[in-house]
């Protein structure tokens, strides 16, 4: 059964990773272009979806503890995911500008990450904080817990899809 959840957790990550690095060649009309920005927010939205199933199987909340966890979870989900836009932004501009990266580009690109990765860290404490103070600690360090997990699991993911800086 354990390695069942594993597998389902790699698997989820994986699909996150894919929804977040879609690309899509330069449509030959806008309309083409809209419908391509639907049909990765649709991808990302059946992903939320799955992570919320994974997280809820995991947490194993009663009936009022769910109540009272779900609404903190979504605002969560909402600032992580403007973190994680701009994590991507990061990563897609490091990719276009890989052949001419210089020096200023290594100080902006470290800038840029550690930027990000104070953000996610600020967001991961307010949520241990708001879910801590609404239901226990124990919970909110339970959720972070598997959050992160699943965090990591994109991480792996999403570097290993970017090449290295050049010497």
């Amino acid at each position: 059964m354990i390695m069942i959840k594993t597998a389902l957790v790699a698997a989820l990550a994986a699909s996150m990773v894919s929804a977040f690095f879609v690309t899509v060649p330069p449509p030959a009309a806008v309309a083409e272009e809209r419908d391509a920005g639907s049909d990765i927010e649709l991808l990302r939205a059946d992903l939320r979806t799955k992570k919320m199933q994974l997280i809820a199987d995991r947490m194993q909340f009663t009936r009022d503890e769910a109540d009272i966890f779900w609404p903190l979870y979504r605002k969560y989900e909402v600032e992580s995911a403007a973190i994680n836009d701009k994590k991507i932004a990061v990563m897609e501009d490091y990719r276009k500008s890989y052949e001419s990266f210089s020096d200023a580009g290594a100080k902006d690109l470290a800038r840029r990450v550690f930027e990000v990765d104070q953000m996610t860290l600020d967001l991961r404490k307010k949520a241990f904080e708001e879910i801590a103070k609404a239901l226990s600690p124990k919970t909110a360090a339970r959720f972070l817990q598997l959050e992160r997990r699943l965090q990591q699991l994109v991480d792996v993911q999403l570097a290993s899809s970017v090449q290295p800086i050049k010497k």
